[in-house]
């Protein structure tokens, strides 16, 4: 065996003892964040956060000093708005469709009944209003039928759901109807 001298036996054992006192001081903390974890684990499942309902919180947006952005650019580059889907506009000439008169035109509904059936509305029908109309209103069942017979009229409008009574004959077995108003009496 090699003899030390007393000076490296000194470090030696210095350092011997220093790595025992770190590892009993890792130890410790192990043992004491244990103990707090166990004992705090009931009392709290998360972080809480209260605040009065007017606070306003940050969001979590790019940085505009690191990106160069400006401010618009920024906000337009966030989560896009959430908007509803379009409705898909389907071809009406499937669909059963009553033109309701509401103008004092005699056949008026009938000569518009003539006009979709050439142009490939087969299933028309015509009946009288009971109240006058100044514009046509074209009424469909499911939204987006029927939407493109709103260009045979002036100015029509076109809207989802039943149409108003007010008519000699049941519209709800049809899936569009249309009351022609004074608007395109001239047909």
């Amino acid at each position: 065996m090699k003899k030390q001298s007393a000076v490296g036996l000194f470090f030696s054992m210095f350092l011997r003892a220093i790595v025992i006192i770190f590892g009993l001081f890792i130890v410790g903390f192990g043992i004491f964040f244990i103990v707090q974890a166990v004992k705090e684990g009931g009392k709290n499942k998360g972080p809480v956060t209260t605040a009065a309902a007017n606070v306003l919180t940050e969001v979590d947006t790019p940085d505009n000093l690191m990106t160069g952005e400006t401010t618009a650019q920024a906000i337009s580059t966030e989560a896009p708005a959430t908007t509803e889907a379009p409705v898909e506009k389907q071809d009406a000439k499937d669909s059963s469709i009553i033109v309701l008169n509401s103008t004092e035109v005699t056949g008026l509904a009938g000569r518009w009944c003539d006009t979709l059936a050439a142009d490939g509305y087969n299933d028309t029908s015509a009946s009288d209003f009971s109240e006058e109309r100044s514009q046509t209103v074209i009424y469909s069942k499911k939204a987006g039928v029927g939407e493109e017979l709103t260009s045979y009229f002036n100015g029509a409008s076109y809207e989802v759901g039943d149409a108003p009574d007010g008519s000699s004959q049941d519209t709800s077995v049809y899936d569009i109807v249309i009351i022609i108003g004074t608007s395109d009496s001239d047909h």
